[in-house]
């Protein structure tokens, strides 16, 4: 059963997704925040990370993707981060540019809202390779 951690200041997304993905035969754990996102890092070691963009900051998702990915044995997890900013302030964060991917610390950037089935299979793709 791969494990997936969610992180978003949204709990409606959080319970939301968790509830879905569970039901999908994931083992979930799910953070409200930044902070608690590290925290949970140590002990559940996930295989996929799911995370915001805009949480505490508005360049949190960045700053918890650097700090995953400095966590020794997460170097390699899949990070996929949704986000509703460029709906919302009009600008694209290009996940499908390797030089972008590298710095922004994410696999794949996810438009908000992201249907259900559409996560799943995203996700089984990152946890196949």
């Amino acid at each position: 059963m791969a494990k997936i951690l969610i992180v978003d200041d949204d709990q409606d997304l959080l319970d939301g997704q968790g509830a879905f993905l569970g039901s999908k035969g994931f083992e979930v754990q799910t953070a409200a925040g930044m902070d608690e996102g590290l925290a949970k890092l140590s002990a559940f070691r996930p295989d996929l990370i799911l995370t915001d963009l805009m949480m505490e900051h508005h360049d949190t998702g960045f700053v918890f993707c650097k700090k995953a990915r400095d966590i020794p044995g997460l170097e390699r997890v899949p990070i996929l981060m949704q986000t509703a900013a460029p709906k919302e302030i009009g600008f694209t964060l290009d996940s499908y540019n390797a030089k972008a991917r590298e710095w922004m610390k994410v696999d794949e950037v996810l438009i908000k809202p992201v249907p259900l089935e559409d996560l799943v299979g995203k996700i089984e793709q990152y946890l196949s390779r």
